[in-house]
């Protein structure tokens, strides 16, 4: 019997240490600057010290009348990519848009311009990262191995094929210095946006290594 008391209080107080823990990082996180708060996240994912803040009930409440994201992050629909949880961050703290290739539609320009106009973000990220697929079929077409699909697919490389920084591309380049243009390509047009422009919002491009999972500005 005293044993299992004995149990369940170390139980209780290693539960009470983490939360205190968790709780001390949201705080301090406060003061730092948006790319920080993203940078140190990932460093924790690296580190898999995950703290995974904002990501209980009681941020759910808290953010049900009104959100109030400090980044904006545009990235790709790979499911290898997913900014809440490489950045270590939860609900409420990231305004996130994603589609194949992390490309820029009027709707996605929409929606950029909704976070720092309406919302007040502080930070726009473009992360694109290696081993894009949709970079790939692209890359795959401008050497005349693509197999044309005859669908939405074709849309996509269409984009891409249009962006002048990848015009610029040699075909014998390596795949990476296509992902690298066309980060550029997204990174050019948010910057030239009039609303970013007037609300001073810092743009930042980056980009994620699906072999380590690590974070890089570009």
């Amino acid at each position: 019997m005293k044993n299992r008391i004995l149990v369940l209080a170390l139980i209780v107080l290693t539960t009470l240490s983490c939360k205190k823990e968790t709780t001390s990082q949201i705080v301090t996180n406060k003061n730092e600057s948006p790319i920080e708060q993203l940078v140190l996240g990932n460093k924790r994912f690296l580190n898999e010290k995950t703290t995974h803040p904002h990501q209980n009930k009681k941020t759910v409440l808290a953010n049900q009348d009104a959100q109030h994201p400090f980044a904006v992050v545009l990235t790709c629909s790979d499911s290898r990519v997913s900014p809440e949880i490489l950045f270590d961050q939860g609900i409420g703290d990231l305004f996130v848009i994603r589609n194949a290739g992390n490309l820029i539609s009027d709707i996605d320009m929409g929606s950029i311009e909704y976070a720092v106009e309406h919302l007040d973000a502080k930070l726009i990220v473009v992360l694109g990262h290696t081993e894009c697929g949709a970079i790939k079929a692209y890359v795959g077409d401008k050497k005349n191995e693509y197999k044309k699909h005859l669908s939405h697919i074709d849309d996509i490389v269409a984009t891409i094929a249009n962006e002048n920084e990848e015009k610029k591309i040699s075909k014998d380049d390596n795949l990476n210095a296509f992902v690298l243009a066309n980060i550029q390509h997204s990174l050019k047009m948010i910057q030239d946006n009039p609303i970013v422009k007037e609300k001073h919002t810092k743009v930042v491009p980056m980009q994620y290594d699906i072999h380590t999972g690590k974070i890089v500005s570009l």
